[in-house]
């Protein structure tokens, strides 16, 4: 190609379509990731041999791509990574099922429904599952709650439902970079809720910490606490199947006693932040860090 920030734009392209980190490239290719880094930026020109092992790597995600879609025109080089349009397009919803209405589906930018798909054909199964969700009550001040969780896959992401006796919340999880991004509706109330993660353990995902966000106080105010993802038991795959052991598993008091909450479990949903913990050495911010709440 003529211009190096021309290779590393559409290198930066590649990574983003493939879902595929500078430090993951650099793995595959052999190289450090610093530099991928220069690459990326266009101080340095990968040589002929790193270029093609690349593109053998992205081809390992986008069957039928080379070292030679690199120099080739822009549509083309866009369709060889499944993207389509021209550079700088908004992703675009796909079709609603036939009689459903327009009007509720939502397109998400910068193809990350296209990323999510991406992820979750990788490692999605590493989160599939059913487990004991635990938080601070929003309504019931000093307590955990204990809710039940669900995450299976449907329609190339991640189908989630989460509740207890008498009410549900259900929706949808997007797993970019390890991480997920949960949202969830409600219906009796019109609510909405959202989990952000940290990343999960492999092969499977055994205690998750993240943080949950919604209203509280009739849902009036929005809400934020840490939350703990502790899996009890896989999917089977069988829609039907797992539908009744999640209806079974949510038919609970939500409400823990004090006694069945285990005391790390507690220590990691009752973070401390703020002005007076951030000036003792804390967190200004509500965070949660990797590994909370897996003693």
């Amino acid at each position: 190609m003529d211009q190096p920030a021309a290779l590393s734009d559409r290198l930066r392209t590649a990574l983003k379509a493939v879902n595929l980190s500078p430090a993951a490239l650099g793995a595959a290719v052999g190289v450090d990731k610093s530099v991928v880094s220069r690459w990326l930026a266009g101080r340095v020109v990968p040589n002929g041999h790193n270029l093609a092992r690349v593109a053998a790597e992205i081809a390992r995600h986008r069957p039928g791509f080379s070292v030679l879609s690199f120099e080739a025109p822009e549509a083309e080089f866009r369709s060889a990574l499944g993207l389509g349009g021209h550079q700088g397009a908004e992703a675009v919803a796909p079709p609603p099922p036939d009689g459903a209405d327009p009007r509720q589906s939502l397109a998400i930018p910068f193809r990350l429904l296209d990323s999510a798909r991406n992820e979750t054909a990788r490692r999605g199964i590493e989160y599939f599952g059913h487990y004991a969700m635990h938080y601070m009550s929003f309504g019931t001040p000093g307590k955990v709650a204990r809710m039940t969780l669900m995450l299976r896959p449907r329609d190339g992401l991640i189908e989630a439902r989460y509740g207890a006796r008498e009410f549900e919340f259900r929706g949808w999880a997007l797993l970019l970079l390890n991480r997920l991004y949960i949202m969830f509706a409600e219906e009796r109330f019109e609510a909405m809720a959202y989990i952000v993660t940290n990343a999960g353990q492999q092969p499977r995902a055994r205690t998750i910490s993240g943080i949950l966000m919604g209203p509280s106080e009739g849902m009036l105010t929005p809400t934020a606490a840490p939350v703990v993802l502790t899996r009890e038991a896989d999917v089977t795959g069988d829609v039907a199947a797992d539908d009744d052991a999640y209806l079974a598993r949510k038919d609970f008091d939500p409400i823990c006693a004090d006694d069945a909450v285990p005391a790390a479990l507690r220590r990691a949903l009752s973070r401390d932040c703020g002005p007076r913990a951030f000036a003792e050495g804390g967190d200004l911010l509500l965070r949660m860090p990797f590994g909370a709440g897996a003693e």
